[in-house]
């Protein structure tokens, strides 16, 4: 009889410890992912952080929305500004597909430039890609549909309200 409570409270034990190894195998998982997307978060704000982008915002954003493909391809400084700003938010969109980033986060620090580029050089787009390819601008097209099918919370009435009772 003591053998079996013996056997019986081993079991037990040994269940616990692997019940116990995997919560905690779970929790290492969830930092490290947490982990990784917060250092991938401080890279996009360096990135977004340089004149160059800043120039190349600036021009886009100048542009009217739907803009003729035109404008861009005659202006080589125009062209250049799309190409570095479809570089970047092509890999925005990667990363956000792959879960990487989250959509709300890529979304609060420029959502606003990913939407209004996007209103901007669509027709630049579809017309690239039918010289190039379906590839060409597709993680852009698929981030910027995202971001306006699901929107960060109070993303349509402005950060400055939507958060003002934040506390840290």
């Amino acid at each position: 009889m003591k053998m079996i409570a013996l056997g019986t409270i081993a079991n037990m034990a040994s269940a616990v410890s692997v019940i116990v190894a995997i919560s905690l195998g779970f929790l290492q998982i969830r930092q490290m992912r947490k982990s990784r997307a917060l250092f991938t978060a401080g890279e996009l704000v360096h990135t977004i952080q340089t004149p160059g982008f800043s120039h190349s915002v600036r021009l886009i954003m100048q542009l009217p929305d739907r803009a003729d493909p035109a404008i861009i391809r005659d202006n080589p400084e125009m062209l250049s500004a799309v190409l570095s700003l479809s570089h970047v938010y092509e890999s925005l969109g990667v990363l956000v597909y792959h879960r990487i980033l989250p959509l709300h986060l890529v979304d609060d620090l420029m959502g606003g430039y990913i939407r209004g580029s996007w209103t901007k050089l669509e027709p630049f787009v579809v017309a690239r890609r039918a010289e190039q390819g379906v590839f060409y601008g597709e993680w852009m097209q698929w981030l910027a549909e995202r971001m306006i099918e699901f929107p960060s919370p109070g993303k349509k009435i402005g950060a400055h309200i939507a958060h003002r009772k934040w506390k840290p």
